[in-house]
């Protein structure tokens, strides 16, 4: 009886070890490869790794099951593309966004994309007729994006531009899901670099980091509905913003942000620190009760420090050669100490009466005005 066991469990064995995960191949580097990413990621089994040649990939992605996605190195070459298809995209529907077409969407979790180039360059006879998205982690999925390129989602048509998203996450009802994005080089989009939301979710089912990554966004770089952590990103222009951290109790700290219209909003009771923004119109502006310390804004063709509302608390903050102002309350209170202001013709304008703290002030024409 013994003997048939052990027979049994070996056949098995032998059975299931095809199914087992492992690593599978896509282009011509290899041996025995899938001829697209998007027959491999069909048939390998969940927790696989494929890993892709370099070379274009002109084809769009579903990713269903759990498995990571890698750009391998071969010949010198470390460049893995995947390109917008001949005949254009599918369209898939979203909670936040409303129909898209994306040129890799995953749908489960936990999915890793590991040095991957998405271009989405198109003309006109494949460019998206609706908007359009490099990665997208649709509702219910999971896993992280490291050292990812996108670019180009900016395609027009007779109608005008797609708007274009480097990459987006969302969830909506169910299970809290987690989306890391690292490394990675956002850039030449139509609209945002990063987005994630999850809509009429109290609270929401969806957290966030962004982190180490280098992002431009034509309208916002950086755009957060869920709470999370925007850390040691470098982010360039935004016609609106730069960091737009919308949502309670996201951490924005030791970020660079360069020439956005406003380098970051803090919306709620965000904390934002040790970041330098520069060439701004607004450097950092406030609309609820963040905490802003310990910035560096420099060169602000407005403002360095905007309060748009009460209650923030503003401290050791060193703001240089702001236009108009080192930081306008709008006469606004706040808790406001420690900062320090060089050269702007006003240091704080329409400054309520009441002080809370000692700030210093060089040259500057006129250290306060108060409210009107």
């Amino acid at each position: 009886m013994r003997r048939f066991h052990f027979a049994l469990l070996t056949l098995i064995s032998l059975v299931a070890q095809p199914l087992l995960a492992k690593t599978y191949y896509v282009g011509s580097c290899k041996t025995t490869p899938y001829s697209t990413i998007g027959a491999a990621v069909a048939a390998v089994p969940a927790g696989s790794t494929i890993e892709i040649c370099p070379g274009t990939n002109a084809e769009q992605v579903t990713i269903s099951q759990p498995l990571t996605l890698k750009g391998i190195v071969i010949n010198n070459s470390s460049q893995a593309v995947i390109a917008v298809p001949s005949g254009g995209l599918a369209t898939t529907s979203t909670l936040d966004l409303g129909t898209v077409a994306a040129q890799v969407e995953v749908t489960t979790g936990p999915v890793n994309i590991t040095n991957i180039t998405v271009d989405g360059t198109a003309g006109t006879t494949n460019c998206p007729s609706v908007d359009y998205i490099g990665v997208f982690y649709s509702s219910g999925s999971s896993g992280t994006v490291n050292e990812v390129e996108t670019r180009n989602q900016n395609c027009s048509t007779a109608s005008g531009p797609a708007f274009g998203i480097g990459i987006a996450a969302e969830n909506g009802a169910g299970a809290v899901q987690s989306v890391t994005i690292e490394n990675s080089d956002i850039h030449d989009n139509s609209g945002y670099g990063i987005y994630a939301s999850s809509p009429d979710q109290t609270p929401p089912t969806l957290t966030t980091s962004i982190k180490s990554n280098y992002v431009t966004g034509f309208d916002t770089s950086i755009c957060l509905f869920v709470p999370g952590s925007v850390t040691a990103n470098t982010v360039v222009g935004g016609n609106v913003y730069g960091i737009f951290p919308n949502f309670e109790s996201i951490t924005v700290t030791g970020n660079t942000v360069i020439s956005a219209w406003i380098g970051i909003s803090v919306a709620w009771d965000d904390t934002v620190s040790d970041n330098t923004v520069t060439n701004a119109a607004y450097g950092i502006n406030t609309y609820g009760t963040g905490t802003v310390t310990s910035n560096h804004i420099s060169n602000s063709s407005l403002y360095g420090i905007d309060l748009m509302n009460g209650g923030a608390t503003i401290e050791n903050n060193i703001i240089t050669k702001s236009s108009s102002a080192g930081i306008e309350f709008n006469c606004n209170s706040g808790t406001v100490s420690g900062n320090t202001i060089n050269g702007a013709p006003t240091g704080f304008d329409e400054f309520p009466s009441a002080s809370t703290g000692t700030n210093l002030f060089y040259n500057v024409a006129t250290a306060s005005t108060g409210c009107q």
